[in-house]
């Protein structure tokens, strides 16, 4: 798949045109265009990657969000639409183009660590006839993401999250065998995400393993409280990790 990128944004300031720089850095190819429709129809050999740089008045983007919307249901899983931007201006981009219909979403100030992560993942996954099974791999901790898909990437396909949100919207788009889910993170708790999972029928029976950094009476009680498949410590070895998946393969 093409990894170039059309970055959309209202100004070009500091903070995008770093956001552009490190994108190409990294292997991205990136163009910048302004929410026009007009402009960004200039563009020859207009990628199918789309990050949009929500800032200010959402309102702007309404004709482009509606312009990519019917891009995407024209080029299907090959276009993709990432959202940066805060909580608030997010949710105003939803009233224009369904939750569905974007890959993932990253909060300003952006980690772009975090964001290559999730890129990387999304286009290097793979919804291939591999034949191999597919887990999801939840943490917010970009190092140990990268740990765990170098770990697990031989056997499986792997996809990552960052977060509990972009978890369950990645899970909009593709299905998993098993989800390793980190038990301790901000804003959505691995907890939370496990409910919302629970509470949705697409959902329900993917199986869980959580994973924790502590190994205190109270944490575990909590852990075990809700049931999951089994919880792992973060400081299992590798080794440990990746036999402990293995034999719960084989025993299902």
């Amino acid at each position: 798949m093409r990894k170039d990128i059309l970055l959309i944004r209202n100004e070009a300031n500091f903070l995008v045109n770093t956001l552009r720089k490190t994108l190409n850095e990294a292997g991205y190819p990136t163009v910048s265009a302004q929410p026009s429709t007009f402009e960004i129809n200039r563009i020859s050999n207009l990628p199918d990657i789309y990050l949009l740089y929500l800032e200010g008045d959402v309102s702007v983007f309404a004709g482009t969000l509606k312009y990519l919307k019917k891009r995407i249901l024209q080029g299907g899983a090959n276009r993709m639409l990432f959202l940066i931007g805060n909580p608030k201006e997010i949710e105003a981009a939803y009233e224009e183009i369904p939750k569905s219909m974007v890959k993932g979403v990253f909060t300003r100030p952006v980690n772009m660590k975090e964001m290559l992560v999730s890129l990387d993942s999304f286009l290097t996954g793979g919804d291939g006839e591999s034949g191999r099974k597919k887990l999801l791999v939840v943490d917010d901790d970009s190092v140990m993401l990268r740990a765990m898909h170098n770990w697990f990437s031989e056997k499986y396909e792997v996809y990552l999250a960052n977060s509990g949100m972009n978890a369950i919207t990645l899970l909009t788009q593709h299905k998993v065998d098993l989800i390793l889910l980190d038990y301790e993170m901000p804003v959505v708790s691995g907890l939370k995400v496990l409910e919302m999972l629970r509470s949705e029928p697409s959902t329900a029976d993917i199986p869980v393993i959580f994973l924790t950094a502590k190994d205190d009476r109270e944490t575990v009680m909590k852990v075990v409280a809700a049931h999951p498949e089994k919880y792992l410590l973060k400081t299992t070895s590798p080794e440990l990790l990746v036999k402990t998946v293995d034999d719960f393969f084989k025993n299902i």
